[in-house]
């Protein structure tokens, strides 16, 4: 028996599967320096070095080792510490007074909002791709270990934000994006069961965790920098309805 579009939930990582990081990072470091400098002083490039320097800590092949590092904090202890971790370190680095801890959030979110909503990284295909599946009448989310408020704020900038039904970002759940747990919490969320999802994500460690439950993935492999190790890829974003339609077809309608 085939299944109507609007019990199927496809859940998209947002980068290098729906926004390009390599393009991303340039722009983050540029729009850092334009956010910092005029408010707190400071060079534009200093701010923007900074950052890079920061977000070194998320480096790794598979989790990010930061999020691993604290994988057994709640998303809600571990966005205050980083806050923290955040401003310091960045303040520190351009060689600027640190301000009082009581506005640390303040500046963290704004600072994230004005780059944010001034980003745009997305892949060729993805913005009319996701207005296709939309207008199919699949149910859309994300999945993913940004924060949905930010996730809110690219997605709202290429214009695709109303598209999506619920952003998932760790916030959501109070559980960070490392383990079997983020994916169980969005499930009982939304009260579904893991054959009805669709996950689609570039890293193979988390398509792994997704499919040892029993839900259907799919691997974007759209920068090169992961080899194809699913049956089921995408390198293209324009075919990823096409994609989802072979998914539906040789492991929701026929099992």
């Amino acid at each position: 028996m085939s299944i109507n579009n609007s019990e199927i939930f496809i859940f998209f990582d947002d980068g290098d599967t729906l926004n390009d990081n390599r393009i991303r990072g340039r722009q983050w470091q540029r729009l850092v320096g334009e956010y910092f400098s005029p408010i707190f002083g400071g060079e534009p490039e200093l701010w923007g070095k900074a950052n890079v320097e920061l977000i070194k800590d998320f480096g790794g092949d598979d989790v990010p080792k930061l999020l691993y590092d604290n994988r057994d904090k709640s998303h809600e202890k571990f966005i205050s510490w980083f806050i923290k971790k955040w401003i310091n370190e960045m303040f520190d680095f351009v060689g600027i007074e640190r301000p009082e801890k009581k506005i640390y959030k303040a500046i963290y979110y704004n600072a994230a909002r004005f780059v944010a909503t001034r980003v745009k990284a997305a892949f060729p295909g993805v913005i009319e791709s996701i207005k296709m599946l939309y207008n199919k009448g699949y149910n859309l989310y994300t999945a993913s270990g940004t924060e949905s408020i930010e996730l809110k704020n690219y997605l709202e900038a290429i214009g695709i934000d109303h598209f999506f039904k619920k952003l998932y970002g760790p916030d959501l759940i109070n559980i960070l994006k490392v383990d079997d747990a983020f994916y169980r919490a969005i499930f009982k969320d939304l009260e579904i069961k893991p054959k009805q999802a669709i996950f689609i994500d570039d890293k193979p460690y988390y398509l792994n965790i997704a499919e040892k439950l029993g839900t259907n993935v799919i691997q974007a492999c759209l920068t090169g920098k992961y080899s194809a190790q699913f049956p089921h890829i995408i390198t293209d974003m324009k075919k990823i309805s096409q994609i989802i339609e072979e998914v539906i077809d040789d492991n929701i309608n026929n099992v």
